[in-house]
């Protein structure tokens, strides 16, 4: 008899165990997937910061081409400017050498 009475109380002390087991099993499970969830929305935000900084970073690039542009093009301006303006101060010289050898 005493030996009937261990073996529905180790079979009882199985049953609890097993539910505890169980228990924990779910909760592990609910956790991983809180973790799992969690873990996708950091993810999606870092996917979402870096298109910003990408779209920031271009648009950065973009106005710094376009500042070097506008002033490589003044630049230009300016040296052609100087290069018109010697042109000019040759040409009326030149013109004025031609004058004087033909005309008296």
């Amino acid at each position: 008899m005493q030996g009937l009475g261990l073996v529905k109380s180790l079979a009882e002390r199985e049953r609890e165990l097993a539910q505890k087991l169980e228990e924990a099993q779910k909760t592990a499970e609910a956790k991983l997937a809180e973790a799992r969830a969690e873990a996708e929305r950091i993810l999606r935000q870092a996917e979402e910061e870096v298109e910003r900084l990408a779209a920031e970073y271009s648009e950065q690039i973009e106005a710094e081409v376009r500042r070097i542009e506008e002033e490589a093009r003044r630049k230009a301006e300016a040296e052609a400017q100087k290069v018109k303006a010697a042109a000019e101060g040759k040409l009326k010289g030149a013109v004025e050498a031609v004058l004087e050898e033909v005309l008296p």
